[in-house]
């Protein structure tokens, strides 16, 4: 990456880390600046045991029952999908309707999202975007059909903790699971991807919610 792309990622995961941190400080600062605080605030969280996971852990696993002792409906009742009401999304023109990756999954098919992907992965093969929502869309693409084992979305799972919800977006054959605090992963439902035992516990006891019953849910 270049120095400013350096930087600009270099701003992000301090600001979804740190949270006390806006685009317009950081910006200001220069790149030594911003690569200081970025060390140490890598150096906080790989060296910071969150408590309130461990305890969340420890109960998750003395609550869970062993595969073996699950009845037929108790494995019904963790495998229900509820359904919810159809939201109506108002736009005006054509570039509000995407501004989140998830407003576009809501409203795009399979074919549409491969077709995308494909415009994406031909226009970016050489270089990496630099605008903002250009490059949210490369990543998130290149995440869902080229899985990575060592992505750093992996390694926040342990950050995720309830509330958080678990969406399908059954047009084009993606999940969504999210928590408030930002963190999202989206996966197609055919792949296998990396998640911890105790990030799917949650999924399942939360359940899985759909805009309406579908095969596919």
């Amino acid at each position: 990456m270049t120095p400013a792309q350096k930087k600009e990622y270099m701003s992000t995961y301090i600001k979804n880390q740190e949270g006390g941190y806006t685009h317009k400080q950081l910006k200001a600062l220069s790149f030594e600046e911003v690569k200081e605080i970025f060390e140490a605030t890598m150096r906080k969280v790989q060296s910071f045991v969150l408590m309130d996971y461990e305890l969340e852990d420890q109960r998750l696993k003395r609550a869970e029952p062993k595969a073996e002792e699950l009845s037929q409906e108790q494995l019904h009742q963790m495998m229900m999908v509820i359904p919810i009401e159809e939201k109506i999304i108002r736009v005006r023109g054509h570039t509000e309707a995407y501004q989140t990756f998830d407003d576009m999954l809501k409203k795009f098919d399979r074919d549409d999202l491969d077709k995308l992907w494909n415009l994406v992965k031909e226009r970016f093969r050489t270089t990496e975007p630099t605008e903002d929502k250009a490059r949210e869309l490369w990543v998130e693409l290149k995440r869902l059909f080229e899985l990575d084992d060592n992505d750093t979305l992996w390694k926040l799972q342990r950050y995720m903790h309830d509330p958080l919800n678990w969406w399908l977006y059954d047009t084009c054959g993606v999940y969504h699971v999210s928590i408030e605090r930002g963190h999202d992963i989206y996966m197609l439902v055919e792949k296998d991807y990396p998640l911890t035992k105790a990030l799917i516990t949650l999924m399942l006891c939360n359940k899985l919610r759909v805009d309406q019953y579908s095969d596919m849910a």
